[in-house]
């Protein structure tokens, strides 16, 4: 094969899927002959890479109108997508979704020749180098099975830590937006989301935690960490678990659910001490930059699916002694569960005792994150 100048990456997932393929994204700019690398992502997900150095042009797929407006102009649209991507003349594909299409039209469409993705249910045949998935991602974090497929393809991921880079107008605006309420005062505050799983659609219910017993939970954490209040945050859709929380806070809080961008709202992490929340997409950002994180595991094995990379800082929370968890075994999960014991029967001082054994706060008093709040730019 030629020497490898420009790559295209496929990831049509959310958040945390995205952010899992960073280490990548640096790794190729590592490599000297790269002179691009651009990424095909799914849509409404593309600010988690927006300002990422590594990164030179990003094309987004919105399947969604793609639905809405047609077939022929559905068509003309795919069409110039592809006439753009083939004159870019890539070397090499990385397809991180685990779909044959991408597969399929990298080689016949785009005429790339080297192409690298995931084997699943036989949905690799168009890949040139491929990677078995077919019991889904299990026995490491997902992030380093992204990084597995990139080395498959000839690319060495060495240094591997999530990134996400802040941009000057959203750290703007959280400053503005705390400032002018009663975190104004505070010098230490947890973000707190008792939403995520929205992937899970009406079954999000299954990885997120009781707005109750976050409420106790935070009020426990606020005492070793000596936190002066809560932030809460989260998208529009999470407005009524934010509001059950904020009513059964003991301490000073700030509800900022739905009123900021994804940005914004990672700006108000990076002035906290702390993120506190369910798997999801916000606890992978709070781990891009470097926050003490405390993560909530129901269904799902915080092994393959946890705060990235594992530190002392970066916790994640699960009832143990359950036989029946995790539940979330290639891509399916038990969605006729009528308990849920795996979060239900998880109280606010168990998690708590859970902190106190790993050593979270020690290591996470030596953080500088407890010692630093947003500064006006």
């Amino acid at each position: 094969m030629k020497t490898l100048k420009n790559v295209l990456i496929v990831q049509p997932y959310g958040i945390g899927d995205l952010l899992f393929i960073t280490p990548v994204l640096r790794a190729l700019r590592l490599i000297p002959t790269v002179q691009r690398v651009d990424l095909l992502l799914g849509s409404r997900n593309a600010v988690v890479v927006r300002n990422n150095p590594h990164v030179d042009e990003i094309f987004e797929v919105d399947k969604d109108l793609f639905h809405r407006q047609g077939r022929w102009k559905t068509f003309c649209d795919a069409a110039a997508l592809g006439k753009k991507l083939r004159g870019r003349h890539y070397d090499l594909l990385l397809d991180y979704s685990l779909r044959g299409e991408y597969g399929f039209f990298g080689k016949w469409f785009l005429g790339i020749p080297k192409r690298a993705g995931y084997d699943y249910k036989r949905r690799g045949f168009f890949h040139s180098h491929k990677l078995s998935l077919s019991g889904g991602f299990s026995g490491k974090h997902v992030a380093d099975t992204c990084c597995e497929l990139a080395e498959k393809a000839g690319v060495p991921v060495r240094d591997r830590w999530l990134e996400f880079y802040l941009d000057e107008r959203s750290q703007k605006k959280a400053a503005s937006v705390l400032s002018a309420g009663p975190a104004a005062s505070w010098k230490r505050f947890a973000a707190v989301s008792p939403g995520g799983g929205e992937s899970w659609g009406k079954d999000a219910h299954f990885k997120r935690w009781a707005p109750e017993k976050f409420a106790a939970f935070v009020e426990m954490l606020s005492v070793p960490l000596d936190l002066q209040g809560v932030v809460i945050v989260g998208g529009p859709a999470e407005q009524e678990l934010s509001v059950k929380l904020f009513s059964k806070l003991g301490i000073p809080a700030a509800d900022l659910t739905g009123e900021l961008t994804l940005s914004e709202t990672a700006s108000v992490i990076e002035a906290s001490s702390v993120f506190v929340g369910n798997d999801g997409g916000l606890l992978h950002l709070a781990c891009a930059r470097r926050k003490p994180v405390v993560g909530f595991y129901g269904p799902v094995d915080p092994a393959v699916y946890g705060p990235y990379p594992f530190s002392k800082t970066s916790a994640a929370i699960f009832k143990e002694g359950l036989e029946c968890r995790p539940c979330y075994q290639k891509f399916r999960y038990k969605s006729d569960c009528s308990h849920r014991n795996c979060l239900t029967d998880l109280s606010a001082a168990e998690a708590f005792a859970s902190l106190e054994r790993s050593g979270f706060f020690h290591a996470a008093a030596l953080n500088p994150s407890l010692r630093t709040s947003l500064k006006p730019l």
